[in-house]
């Protein structure tokens, strides 16, 4: 068989251009410091490789979710702390008010103008907006502010009951929000109280105002607990002349509690030992065509937080100085004190069960630095240079490129001519 010259040049320039691609390779490897840098240098290793990326690309992304959460939290805990530290001056102030005996009606109304200041203190407090401008205690209304009102009319809790949780593992998620109707709103109370409710179907305009019904006559409403109320306005002929008019009766039962009550906006409604006003134009009934407009009056066994402070002030703003008022002063200071103390322990419940969720994070962090740690070092046996590897590779390809250039030579000079 003969071999041409031509075909002897083009083997000897294949195998070193070979040679030095591998050369190449290698001092590339060692330069970088990686040893895989596409499927085609290991398709086995490249799978394994990217399998590990994907999953520390995972772990990076719960561990910026754990710092999210742990702020979140700490801004909750902040914000619950002082909101404590209000409550406490709430709560000293009552004790102090409850000297009856020596404080003047001037002073209460001194008391009361701190209270007020304090009230505006804890609604700015419960109205918490994070960085990004969402209402920590509204839930998934967090675009709305948790709490509205006043002193005078008042206050609404405007969110709901909704919790965000965040993922902070696999399996494992935790909540980040605390409902501001679980904080402030369902405080267990003192005695037996009752909140309102306008339904959003009514079609009043402007819409009905309902101010937080006090308890006027604790027996009487005790007598009455645990019944609900319902006020339904009436046809206008009900009354003469005809004009707005409402009957308040028992939910269950459907027996009537006020029949036929002139609607006066703004009116004092007195009825179970509940004292409430009424405001804007509601929606009388027609015969045979729609039904007025209703107001739903819930009793409970828990009082809002606010609605607590707001008994207080007025009780602090009323008083003349007679005794039938010292009496009832006295029953609001009571029952203001064992009320901001379970507002008190509200807050403490959720401050304990921060503290809980702090420590799953924390747990957690440690967890996903532990598993990145030995994730990285997988990884780097997969993918990084072994230099003493490299190295000797190195050498060994220099000499088999150094001995073909050298058979090359030899074969070069191998002709008829040159052995004459």
């Amino acid at each position: 068989m003969r071999i041409s010259t031509q075909h002897i040049f083009n083997l000897a320039s294949t195998n070193m251009a070979n040679a030095n691609k591998e050369i190449y390779k290698t001092n590339e490897e060692i330069s970088t410091g990686i040893r895989i840098r596409s499927a085609a240098d290991d398709p086995v290793a490249a799978i394994r490789i990217n399998s590990l990326n994907n999953y520390l690309d995972t772990i990076d992304q719960y561990q910026k979710n754990v710092i999210a959460a742990e702020n979140s939290l700490a801004l909750k805990e902040i914000t619950l702390n002082s909101s404590m530290n209000i409550l406490q001056r709430i709560e000293e102030l009552a004790v102090q008010a409850g000297n009856t005996a020596v404080l003047s009606a001037a002073e209460y109304d001194d008391i009361a103008a701190e209270i007020s200041n304090r009230t505006d203190e804890l609604l700015s407090l419960m109205n918490t907006q994070d960085p990004n401008g969402t209402y920590i205690f509204s839930g998934y209304q967090s675009e709305t502010p948790a709490f509205s009102g006043n002193l005078v009319n008042g206050f609404e809790f405007e969110g709901d009951e909704g919790q965000t949780s965040v993922r902070v593992d696999t399996n494992t998620y935790v909540d980040i929000s605390d409902s501001g109707k679980t904080l402030f709103v369902d405080v267990p109370s003192s005695q037996n109280t009752a909140r309102a409710t306008v339904p959003e179907t009514n079609r009043s305009n402007p819409a009905i105002e309902m101010t937080t019904p006090m308890v006027v006559d604790q027996e009487a409403y005790d007598e009455f607990y645990p019944e609900d109320m319902v006020i339904r306005f009436n046809e206008d002929s009900n009354v003469t002349p005809a004009a707005k008019n409402f009957t308040i009766t028992e939910r269950s039962t459907g027996k009537v509690l006020l029949a036929d009550q002139p609607y006066v906006s703004g009116g004092e409604v007195i009825v179970g030992g509940l004292s409430f006003e009424m405001s804007g134009t509601p929606v009388s009934s027609n015969t045979g065509q729609n039904n007025g407009d209703q107001v739903f009056i819930d009793s409970s066994d828990t009082q809002d937080t606010m609605v607590t402070i707001q008994k207080f002030y007025n009780a602090l703003k009323t008083y003349d100085g007679s005794s039938d008022m010292r009496e009832s002063l006295e029953q609001a200071i009571g029952d203001t004190i064992t009320n901001i103390s379970n507002a008190q322990e509200n807050i403490n419940q959720a401050l304990t069960s921060i503290g809980a969720r702090n420590n799953t994070l924390e747990s957690v962090k440690n967890l996903h630095a532990d598993t990145k740690l030995v994730t990285q070092e997988v990884l780097s046996d997969l993918r990084d240079t072994d230099y003493a590897e490299a190295t000797t590779r190195l050498s060994a390809q220099t000499f088999v490129l150094q001995a073909t250039q050298a058979s090359f030579l030899t074969i070069r000079d191998l002709n008829l001519i040159s052995q004459i």
